[in-house]
């Protein structure tokens, strides 16, 4: 039996338990959450948006879905304001007896605030160092080139410097042992 959630006007990111429960069926809730409050060190959520689906089965709730994250934050090479949208899988299970780190503990109060998981979840995806694009340049090329220090000199047709503690060891050379 499929029923569409009404959303509770106090906490809009919760199931019915009971209800859900009793039917021993699902339920979808849509999700359109303005993020205001969640953030990391360098990068901030703005909106989570999509559907979940609660199904329950015996003493068990499994809530999927996928969800859009909607973020900002500074471009860790050229400083830029960056912006991105993220999906979010998701797949929880909440259960009366509960595996710390695993599953979640259905709550005694008859409500699955399900803000709690989608806060951690968000955590997560938020990049930790945004990136504008991956072929970024940075503010300054010239005097500090992004990239991998095997690729900066390629695009020039120049070999990288080597560094002067490890220049002695261009100077070894090795016999080659002919194996029989």
């Amino acid at each position: 039996m499929k029923v569409e959630e009404t959303p509770n006007p106090e906490n809009p990111l919760s199931f019915d338990l009971p209800k859900l429960l009793k039917r021993g069926g699902e339920a979808n809730l849509q999700i359109d959450w303005n993020l205001e409050e969640i953030s990391t060190t360098y990068s901030e959520a703005h909106q989570l948006g999509g559907e979940l689906r609660a199904e329950a089965s015996g003493d068990k709730v499994v809530v999927s879905g996928e969800l859009n994250l909607g973020w900002s934050g500074p471009c860790r090479r050229c400083l830029d304001t960056t912006d991105g949208v993220d999906t979010l899988a998701v797949s929880e299970i909440y259960e009366t007896d509960s595996t710390d780190g695993e599953t979640f503990e259905i709550p005694q109060n008859q409500i699955l605030d399900l803000r709690p998981m989608l806060q951690e979840l968000i955590l997560l995806a938020l990049p930790l160092t945004p990136l504008c694009s991956h072929d970024c340049r940075g503010p300054i090329p010239e005097e500090y080139p992004a990239g991998s220090p095997d690729t900066q000199g390629e695009e020039h047709g120049i070999d990288p410097p080597i560094d002067p503690r490890w220049e002695a060891l261009g100077a070894l050379t090795f016999e080659e042992k002919e194996s029989n």
